[in-house]
């Protein structure tokens, strides 16, 4: 009987702390990224897409495979293929081309991009895009405006990748490289890694979104963690020697992990976690806090979460089953 009881106790606990498990995808056998729609789901996997119905969460259409061709994806060896799905298409990241398919998965067209950029975000007519530049023995990340052609308009930021050259290793947990453009809006790291700005298109700050910095000390235990993954996982362990290694830390967590814009709405996630969740300040779209919330959240290792994406009010994500070795979804609503 106290077997029973605990182990419902358990259960309970697990319920609790994790997003729940809505459906296991069963035909997902190592997901990149995932992104929702009002009606659908959609999942990369290497150059594969699927496209998942909200009500039921049937496969519906799966396309995509390697090559150059029209309806053919091309892989970055550290860059999965990416959608954007917040237009009336589905806008397709992959190296050297920008692909569009209608909302049912049919081709559209394709527009080529220059060499040493990729993950484009529209902007309007326009597009945001990562982009790499190397100069002074230091390798740098770069957000760039593009028209609607994918030509080069203007680079808008850049950091240090943290990267620095054969043998001397790399610094982990820098200030966060993230851009996101919503609507007229660019959001991109401040001066100071507890802030984002806010522009125009035209690169005109309109407001400073300030987070608190907690100071969360980094440990030992965490730092061997990571030096492990980055020893022993399949993205990373054949650079570990030449480029990674040693790996450097700073002495505390930087105040953002990542921000995510959606609905009129964003969401600042942090690294502090309690009991299985993160923790998320929220603001409206001129940079006004809203409240402060915590998400259940799963890892696959120290640095990098689980697949996930945030839409209407709940965050979605694709956690492993490793005893099952499926792929479950999981929603959490954001109250």
């Amino acid at each position: 009987m106290k077997k029973i009881i605990l182990l419902l106790l358990i259960l309970m606990i697990t319920l609790f702390l994790y997003p729940s498990k809505v459906a296991t995808l069963a035909e997902v056998l190592k997901p990149g990224t995932i992104s929702v729609d009002d009606n659908q789901l959609y999942v990369t996997e290497g150059t594969s897409v699927f496209i998942y119905s909200l009500n039921g969460f049937s496969l519906l259409k799966k396309f995509g495979k390697q090559g150059q061709g029209p309806q053919e994806f091309a892989l970055h060896p550290r860059v999965p293929v990416s959608l954007d799905v917040s237009t009336d298409k589905i806008i397709i990241n992959s190296l050297g081309k920008v692909s569009y398919f209608s909302k049912s998965g049919e081709f559209l067209k394709e527009i080529r991009a220059m060499p040493n950029f990729f993950n484009f975000q529209p902007l309007g007519n326009q597009f945001l895009g990562l982009g790499q530049s190397f100069e002074q023995n230091a390798l740098f990340n770069t957000v760039n405006l593009f028209d609607e052609n994918l030509k080069k308009i203007k680079e808008i930021y850049r950091a240090d990748s943290g990267l620095k050259g054969p043998g001397k290793g790399i610094q982990v947990l820098r200030k966060p490289f993230i851009f996101q453009g919503y609507e007229n809006k660019i959001l991109l790291p401040g001066s100071q890694e507890n802030l984002i700005d806010a522009y125009d298109t035209q690169m005109k700050k309109l407001f400073t979104i300030k987070v608190k910095d907690e100071k969360l000390k980094i440990t030992q235990d965490f730092k061997d963690k990571v030096i492990h993954y980055l020893k022993t996982s399949a993205r990373t362990k054949d650079i570990y020697e030449i480029l990674l290694k040693p790996v450097t830390f700073p002495d505390y967590y930087p105040a953002i992990q990542a921000f995510f814009v959606i609905d009129d709405l964003i969401y600042v996630m942090i690294w502090k976690k309690e009991h299985q969740k993160n923790q998320f300040y929220i603001y409206n779209m001129d940079g006004k806090y809203l409240k402060e919330q915590w998400i259940p959240l799963a890892y696959q290792n120290e640095l990098e979460p689980y697949p996930l994406t945030l839409k209407n009010g709940k965050l979605y994500q694709l956690i492993e089953d490793l005893e099952n070795e499926t792929w479950d979804l999981h929603i959490s609503t954001i109250e």
